[in-house]
């Protein structure tokens, strides 16, 4: 009983049609559900409406930022579907290979598991092999299982956030976080300032979520092709350090542990040295 969900916000609709039905063709959900963000008229359900496959569920929202959708994404799921497990998320522009199948049959068993895209792995994917195990990058290794440590305490004092989810290209979670869980977690990111929410990526509070589920490793592999069709505007550095500070003090109170009073201190720590540069 394996469901299928993308997510988007309302500009990228398109991608619905170009790329989330193939995976529908090729997964044979039993149900398929698409949630699109940035949506707050009327008109805008109507028109989507009009030109969206129907044999697709559409749940619009106006959440603004991709972690908050995850968030609604978790408890919409379990309110008003009953869903609470064999899931199959994707993002929305990639597709999965033809076999994917045999891909998802053999992983399913771990609980949880990412997919990384060919095209990631053809520039080196080093970003999830330092965390990973094994670490090697050989061109035959292409249906090999890797492990992604999900938190890593030495990203304290280098780049990065401790607990990050590893490829999510695809990703499955054979049951979903508790309600408590994604309410405490929702605490924490509503001590962001909402502007500033997006700078945190979704796989820094998948990793958290995880990490607090007792789950240390996720397994992947590649079996997705990442059809890039927009350009990423460099972040500003205090901006983004800005946003994890928040994020990791949210936490912090939220969750009490000591992990995350520490990447708190990390965050302030980076922005104390970003306000020097700026004086100096």
């Amino acid at each position: 009983m394996v469901t299928l969900v993308t997510y988007l916000p309302f500009y990228r609709l398109h991608e619905i049609a170009e790329f989330f039905v193939k995976n529908v063709e090729v997964v044979e959900p039993d149900k398929a559900i698409v949630f699109v963000d940035n949506v707050y008229h009327e008109k805008q359900k109507e028109l989507a409406l009009k030109l969206l496959p129907r044999n697709i569920d559409y749940v619009f929202g106006n959440w603004g930022s991709r972690n908050d959708t995850w968030i609604a994404m978790f408890k919409r799921l379990r309110r008003e579907y009953g869903i609470t497990g064999d899931i199959i998320f994707i993002d929305s522009d990639n597709v999965v290979v033809g076999d994917f199948l045999e891909y998802h049959n053999s992983l399913r068993s771990y609980g949880v598991y990412g997919i990384l895209d060919y095209e990631c792995w053809t520039r080196g994917a080093q970003q999830f092999l330092e965390r990973s195990v094994p670490k090697e990058h050989k061109k035959n290794m292409i249906r090999t299982i890797f492990m992604y440590k999900v938190y890593e305490p030495r990203k304290y004092f280098e780049k990065g956030f401790p607990f990050f989810w590893g490829p999510k290209q695809v990703m499955y979670l054979g049951s979903l976080p508790s309600e408590d869980l994604v309410h405490k977690l929702n605490e924490a990111l509503t001590r962001v300032t909402p502007c500033i929410r997006n700078l945190i990526s979704d796989e820094s509070l998948l990793g958290v979520m995880s990490w607090l589920m007792g789950i240390n490793y996720v397994p992947w592999t590649l079996a997705s092709h990442h059809f890039r069709l927009r350009s990423h505007q460099k972040e500003d550095k205090h901006l983004v350090a800005k946003a994890y500070a928040q994020f990791s003090k949210g936490l912090w109170q939220t969750f009490k542990r000591r992990e995350f009073l520490a990447c708190y201190l990390k965050y302030e720590a980076i922005l104390l040295r970003e306000n020097i540069k700026a004086l100096v």
